[in-house]
């Protein structure tokens, strides 16, 4: 089960058996109507402000070519139906406060927590989109560790080329994965490859990551 920020209108079914706070939840749900009408807006005037700066370039500069026409059309707030009702700033740190006093009840199971939109069950279908985000954290004595955000993952796969091209290393269950091969001799520097490929049930899954490389040299 995967946090999300969601809000559903169903929690007052469970009042008796969750201890969410009744002015909390109000909120939250006020909080999330305003959050999809505002985000929803800012998507739109996204995609005008790079229509009018396309039309801005094209008359100072000619940048881009074609015949300067109308001005563009510019995103103009819906009056039918009306914007919500404004609600309080912070709507993610009130639904992360209303989750825990949730959680706390100890009457949170994930049938409740799905109806409320408070988990998201992981589906195979969503695994297989990923895609990791291969970092190198640290050198730990010469070593590589490298980092991924694990998720609803069981792990990741690591391969490495060493100069004679990429080939498995390892499993890490969690999300940083030291090296500890071999280092090079005193002195001498190397390059080390490496990419990873999400698992989960014991195969691979997902998409392989972006490769990085790591001078790794030898101590003196």
């Amino acid at each position: 089960m995967v946090l999300k920020y969601h809000v559903s209108l169903e929690y007052p079914t469970y009042e008796s058996d969750l201890n969410a706070h009744a002015d909390d939840m109000i909120e939250l749900n006020k909080g999330s109507v305003f959050m999809t009408f505002v985000l929803g807006i800012q998507a739109k005037n996204q995609t005008s402000a790079i229509a009018f700066t396309a039309y801005k370039d094209l008359m100072r500069s000619g940048k881009g070519g074609g015949v300067l026409g109308a001005l563009p059309v510019l995103t103009a707030y819906p009056t039918t139906p009306a914007p919500p009702p404004v609600c309080n700033a912070d709507v993610e740190s009130l639904f992360g406060k209303v989750a825990q006093q949730c959680v706390r009840s100890g009457k949170l199971t994930d049938d409740i927590a799905k109806a409320l939109g408070i988990f998201e069950e992981v589906t195979t279908a969503t695994l297989e989109t990923g895609t990791p985000d291969l970092s190198l954290k640290v050198m730990s004595a010469g070593h590589p560790t490298l980092h991924t955000a694990i998720g609803g993952y069981d792990g990741f796969e690591i391969w490495k080329d060493a100069g004679t091209g990429f080939v498995f290393l390892n499993v890490s269950n969690g999300p940083n994965y030291i090296d500890n091969s071999a280092l090079p001799a005193s002195g001498v520097e190397v390059i080390w490859r490496y990419k990873i490929i999400y698992r989960y049930k014991n195969v691979q899954i997902g998409n392989w990551s972006n490769t990085i490389s790591v001078a790794v040299k030898g101590s003196v």
